[in-house]
């Protein structure tokens, strides 16, 4: 269940008031290259609590909350990834990250200066758990189907020692782990073991076993002074170290997992799925039920809680009971969009299965199916300090595969697998959802009145899909709809007036795919369609992929004659896309290719005869963006971005970018869109969405606008000075005000300047010119020129 405005009072040593303000980023100021990302910290894994700090290991980066403030590290601030998992603070405050699956990297990061001190990654699954004592770190990670155990020592620096997979095979595997007085106790699937640190841990026989009769699976382990404490799925139990007695604990509450337990001063802390316990000497108290709790963090004064979704804190007041408040920031519902787009208006837009999220430069606000019968609310009164959401009783399916902004500054989403009805809770749905973000109550379906749609013998309920939709340059929709064996009719255009045609096989000789993936159209108003392999639907009747194009006469919606061509007959093209000059660019398994078109009765004047970035590996969920310059990117599902220039050159360079390489938060990319009014490039990975400012957009026709960053100028600095808002390919001459050049800055190109120049403070002989005011004369190549002034302060 999603929740919206949630104005949160939290006492003792947190507050978090209704007027949080938010750490947000502007664009306004942004240099060519530079990269931003927007991450969801809604699933909180791990807390760790340093001075006045609470730190999160969220699915979307290092959350951080500080009084009324809070903020969300990512790769832009030196982490190696977002989707942590576990988090500790050593002797220095420094913290220890760990990623979760699939890439478990191991980081040491400085949270007071954002960088990153060391970085271990050994091409593990998981990192589980962190333990640190002294000048000793333990780690429990996971590494495909093994469980093992990590050492660190310090020696002025942290060193990677040793790892132990290796234990008794009647143990089974680790669940989890403590330390006390140098003695290692595991929670193990069959019982607790232990071994002192001295001895080799990588003998299975150094292991033994500490309670003979306990073989069941040890969900989670905490030390209370010289008591074991630990958690079966079904009880709670104190093992004494120094006597070896054990004691099940007395509880009224039937548990059926419990997990997560933690030693405070007011008792045991654990939780039984969405059932938060706390079990003191004299009373056990439920304390809250209706989340998914993931890690539990007892302080001094409350007791934080990650869930799934946002920060628990508890309190005790002063009657002797515990109140829970849910703290949820602002962000997206989700990390992992499957389609975005960039509205008129210069909004984001990100759909999943889950719905929309909206930002727009500050804040987001989300517009969600609904979770439980009659949980469906919209309002107009927000508070976005918070998490926001509407809930709509609409179903997104399987997830969004494509969004576009209709001519009506409506917002259409197609939908990748839905029905018609689905109930538990009612929901609506339909191949397209036609939705206004500005009024979610504003809500309608294109579904099986108009779309094709597949059944099987044993579920007779209609099932949609729709991979792709666009509008011609009329204004027309056009849906792209595979697996239509109920009706055949793949694609489907409405007018703007509501007139509906449905383009099949039935009214031609020419037999078309029935799994079409892409649609895109070329100046000559003809319509071209990218298709996949797909026996299942094509049952050796069709044509089993490929690239057909449709010609028509009078009106797409009410033609007087139309016929398809194949061009190409078989073989998966994932993605088709215009690019300049009726160049059609297409995506197969094996690259980039192109055809050259023509008005004729034979389109094609020429085809690319090797195929662009034949050594990158287009699965599932490839596909084509075209920049507003005609730059052909190409996204994957497993290997980042590779960029073609509409000069056939590669841009920045033939690697593209990857997460090795880059700020990108995943190699795992699914969709880009581009802001052209202000160059940006927002590239939707499984793990957030990036921006990156581009040297591409919507040419400036002036020099009205123009922005200088920073002012005044401080020198030296590792940054320049930018002159943003130019016309491409300008150039600059620094001047003294009495008109002596110092510096001329001549364009390097589209490709290296965008609409940006760089100036670094240094004359043309290299050194830092002296403070004071300076001229900068700025020229295009058709001899228009403005003049503006910087002032610069030699430090």
């Amino acid at each position: 269940m999603y929740y919206r405005n949630s104005n949160i009072i939290i006492f003792g040593r947190y507050f978090i008031c209704a007027t949080c303000y938010l750490f947000l980023f502007s664009f306004s100021q942004v240099r060519l290259g530079e990269w931003k990302a927007l991450t969801s910290p809604l699933r909180v894994n791990d807390l760790v609590v340093v001075g006045e700090n609470i730190y999160g290991a969220t699915g979307g980066g290092l959350f951080i909350l500080r009084n009324d403030q809070y903020k969300t590290l990512t790769t832009i601030d030196g982490l190696d990834g977002v989707n942590l998992l576990s988090i500790r603070e050593d002797h220095n405050s420094n913290l220890w990250i760990g990623g979760s699956s699939p890439f478990g990297f191991l980081q040491i990061y400085d949270p007071i200066n954002n960088q990153s001190v060391n970085s271990f990654d050994f091409g593990l699954t998981s990192i589980l758990d962190i333990q640190i004592e002294n000048f000793m770190a333990w780690v429990l990670f996971q590494d495909g189907q093994d469980f093992g155990l990590m050492k660190f020592i310090y020696d002025d620096n942290w060193e990677y020692r040793d790892s132990f997979r290796h234990y008794p095979d009647i143990a089974g595997y680790v669940n989890c782990f403590t330390i006390k007085d140098s003695t290692l106790f595991l929670g193990m699937s069959n019982g607790l073991y232990y071994s002192h640190i001295s001895n080799n841990l990588k003998n299975p026989e150094t292991w033994s076993k500490l309670i003979p009769n306990v073989n069941d699976d040890i969900t989670s382990i905490s030390m209370d002074e010289d008591i074991l404490v630990f958690t079966l799925n079904n009880g709670i139990y104190q093992y004494f170290i120094e006597t070896g007695n054990l004691v099940e604990l007395d509880f009224s509450y039937n548990l059926e997992k419990a997990e997560n337990i933690r030693v405070s001063d007011e008792g045991y802390w654990f939780n039984d799925g969405k059932n938060l316990f706390l079990k003191s000497n004299n009373n056990e108290y439920l304390i809250e039920d209706k989340y998914e709790i993931n890690k539990i963090f007892p302080t001094v004064n409350q007791t934080l809680a990650g869930l799934d979704n946002g920060i628990l804190f508890i309190i005790e007041d002063m009657e002797n009971s515990y109140i829970a408040s849910r703290f949820l920031p602002n962000a997206p519902v989700t990390n992992s969009f499957s389609a975005i787009t960039i509205l008129d208006d210069g909004r984001l837009v990100g759909g999943s299965s889950h719905g929309i999220s909206i930002y727009n430069g500050i804040s987001w606000h989300n517009i969600l199916e609904i979770k439980i019968e009659g949980s469906a609310l919209a309002s107009n009164n927000y508070d976005y300090n918070y998490f926001v959401a509407d809930t709509i009783a609409y179903d997104f399916g399987q997830y969004i595969a494509d969004l576009e902004q209709g001519p009506d500054g409506l917002l259409y989403c197609a939908i990748r697998g839905s029905r018609v009805y689905s109930a538990n809770p009612p929901r609506s749905s339909g191949g397209v959802i036609v939705l206004d973000i500005d009024d979610p109550t504003n809500v309608s379906t294109i579904d099986t009145t108009f779309l094709s749609y597949h059944t099987t013998s044993s579920n007779s309920t209609p099932y949609q899909v729709t991979l792709d939709i666009s509008f011609d340059y009329d204004g027309n929709l056009w849906i792209v709809n595979p697996y239509c064996i109920n009706g055949n009719n793949p694609i489907h255009i409405r007018s703007l007036d509501g007139i509906w045609k449905h383009y099949g096989s039935s009214e031609t000789t020419t037999r078309i795919s029935q799994s079409p993936s892409s649609i895109a159209f070329d100046s000559w108003s003809r319509v071209w369609v990218s298709a996949f392999q797909a026996e299942e639907a094509n049952l050796g009747i069709y044509p089993n992929g490929g690239i057909s194009m449709l010609t028509f006469e009078g009106e797409p919606y009410n033609p007087t004659d139309f016929f398809w061509d194949i061009i190409k007959y078989d073989g998966t093209v994932w993605s088709i896309a215009m690019g300049l000059n009726n160049r059609l660019y297409y995506l197969t398994p094996s690259g980039l290719n192109y055809y050259d078109l023509e008005n004729s009765l034979y389109p094609i004047i020429r085809e690319n005869s090797y195929s662009y970035f034949p050594n990158i590996s287009f699965g599932v969920g490839s596909g084509i963006a075209v920049d507003k310059q005609g730059n052909i990117w190409t996204f994957s599902p497993t290997q980042g971005i590779h960029i073609l220039l509409e000069n056939t050159t590669y841009w920045p360079d033939i690697n593209g970018f990857r997460k090795s390489n880059s700020p990108l938060l995943s190699d795992e990319v699914r969709d880009i869109a581009f802001d052209e009014k202000n160059n940006l490039a927002y590239i939707a990975t499984n793990n957030g969405v990036n921006i990156l400012k581009i040297p591409f957009g919507i040419p400036k026709l002036n020099y009205d606008g123009i922005k200088i960053f920073p002012s005044p100028f401080y020198i030296p600095s590792n940054k320049p000075m930018k002159v943003d808002g130019l016309v491409y390919e300008s150039s600059m001459m620094v001047m003294t005000l009495d008109g002596k050049v110092i510096r001329h800055i001549q364009s390097q190109g589209i490709n290296n300047d965008g609409d940006q120049l760089s100036w670094d403070g240094r004359d043309k002989d290299g050194y830092y010119v002296s403070s004071g005011v300076y001229l900068l004369m700025i020229y295009g190549i058709d001899g228009s020129h403005v003049a503006d002034k910087i002032t610069v302060i030699n430090n």
